[in-house]
């Protein structure tokens, strides 16, 4: 529910129509009088319909909200993984745990976010989807939430030397998303002790080509997958498959795969084509792509507003 309470007036101008759809009623309730007039007929009764119901489930927002500082504060709580970031007060001060009102949750027990319930109307208030937010707001945010989705994966960060995921932008290592490094093993590892382990995922690609926490997780698996192999095989899984086995592993094993966003899989599937070595492996082909009618009203990443918090 949401109430508005003015003591003075509220005048409301429109160009064109003014329409009103309400699933339950509407109502309207005047101390005084009632005024009605038009140029033309006033008709009672034969009103639009209402727009499909398919339009206001879009409405809905369901996912996971982090503050501009990529805090985790909770998650509605049908969450379908989107990813969104909170803003700012009306003094200009970015909101935290600590200062979002009280409407924002459902359920509040964790200044962690753990267990926290976003309140999905007023979701739609406090949160912008990391999709319409510029650069330089996506990867400010981008080393907190990879961190976020690494541990709900399962993974633990102890494991790392830096004890974060780290940036792969200027890696010289790196010629996709994702790089994984083991001291003593991989090539450009000289600043690593041996056996020390670090994952490195390119911080600007959160929000377009990563658009979901799942597209994250997804990522994470394919990046775990070969930091095991390499603890295991040490240089030896530098046969020239080991991007066939952890793509196979990130399609066939990891639960993330049949979750991920339309964009996310249409990106990876052109990776695997160059990188998969039985290219005549229809049923791996078939999982991996899923079903078709999945990709018929997609449509390929553009910039979104480029908002600014």
């Amino acid at each position: 529910m949401r109430r508005r309470f003015v003591k003075g007036t509220i005048t409301k101008t429109t160009g064109g129509n003014y329409i009103m759809y309400s699933n339950s009623n509407i109502i309207t309730n005047a101390g005084g009088f009632i005024r009605e007039t038009a140029d033309g007929e006033i008709i009672y009764g034969g009103p639009e319909d209402a727009p499909p119901k398919t339009l206001f489930e879009k409405m809905q927002v369901e996912g996971d909200f982090f503050d501009m500082s990529g805090n985790y504060l909770g998650s509605t709580k049908n969450s379908k993984k989107m990813i969104f970031i909170t803003g700012r007060d009306i003094t200009r001060i970015p909101y935290t745990h600590g200062t979002l009102p009280k409407e924002f949750y459902d359920k509040d027990v964790s200044f962690t976010g753990k267990g926290n319930i976003v309140n999905a109307e007023a979701a739609k208030k406090y949160g912008t989807v990391i999709t319409s937010l510029c650069p330089i707001t996506r990867f400010n945010v981008a080393e907190k939430i990879y961190n976020y989705y690494y541990q709900e994966a399962g993974y633990s960060l102890n494991e790392l030397k830096y004890k974060t995921i780290t940036d792969a932008t200027n890696d010289p290592s790196n010629t996709g998303y994702a790089v994984t490094k083991l001291g003593g093993v991989s090539p450009n590892s000289e600043y690593l002790k041996k056996e020390e382990a670090e994952i490195k995922i390119i911080y600007g690609h959160i929000g377009v080509n990563f658009d979901t926490g799942y597209d994250i997780m997804s990522v994470c698996g394919h990046e775990y997958f070969h930091l095991q192999e390499l603890i295991r095989l040490k240089k030896k899984i530098y046969d020239g498959y080991q991007e066939d086995r952890a793509y196979r592993y990130q399609v066939l094993v990891d639960k993330n795969w049949e979750h991920v966003s339309i964009g996310f899989k249409k990106r990876m599937l052109e990776n695997i084509l160059n990188n998969v070595a039985d290219t005549s492996d229809n049923a791996f082909y078939k999982k991996a792509r899923g079903n078709e009618k999945q990709y018929k009203n997609h449509k390929e990443w553009e910039q979104g507003n480029a908002i600014t918090l």
